[in-house]
């Protein structure tokens, strides 16, 4: 893929990623797309990589945000740099929020790496602070 065919596909996934439209996202994601988790955050859990476009929507587009999130606070997913090169694309984040589980303030900063091919997204790799987000969350850090 040349980069603005990447560039246009990133921005729809993070306009559709941002709004929770799980059909565009569906339509952006390749159907054997594989997501790797933070190495620490996966560790203790069941799950270190998901594959699969409609796994990774139900996770991304809805269940993990209601699971970790007080959703009737605000939510706000910030994109703060988008570096594209070909069909790879880097993408810096901010993401503020409640924890359900202890009330605490979240505003943590990721960086996903994606690579693309045939118009979708084949592969995403997801880098965040997990201590952070561990402490926020009441999560055992044993």
């Amino acid at each position: 893929m040349q980069s603005a065919e990447t560039r246009a596909l990133m921005e729809r996934y993070y306009a559709a990623l941002t709004t929770a439209d799980r059909d565009t996202m569906l339509e952006c994601l390749d159907p054997e797309v594989t997501w790797v988790l933070p190495e620490t955050a996966a560790q203790g859990n069941a799950v270190d990589t998901m594959t699969g476009a409609k796994e990774v929507v139900e996770a991304l587009g809805g269940r993990v945000v209601r699971q970790t999130f007080d959703i009737s606070q605000p939510i706000n997913l910030e994109v703060r740099r988008m570096i594209v090169e070909g069909s790879t694309a880097v993408v810096q984040q901010r993401l503020t929020a409640t924890a359900k589980a202890t009330g605490r303030d979240y505003d943590n900063q990721y960086c996903w790496v994606y690579d693309c091919r045939d118009g979708l997204i084949a592969h995403m790799e997801e880098y965040t602070d997990t201590l952070y987000a561990a402490q926020r969350m009441g999560w055992d850090t044993a």
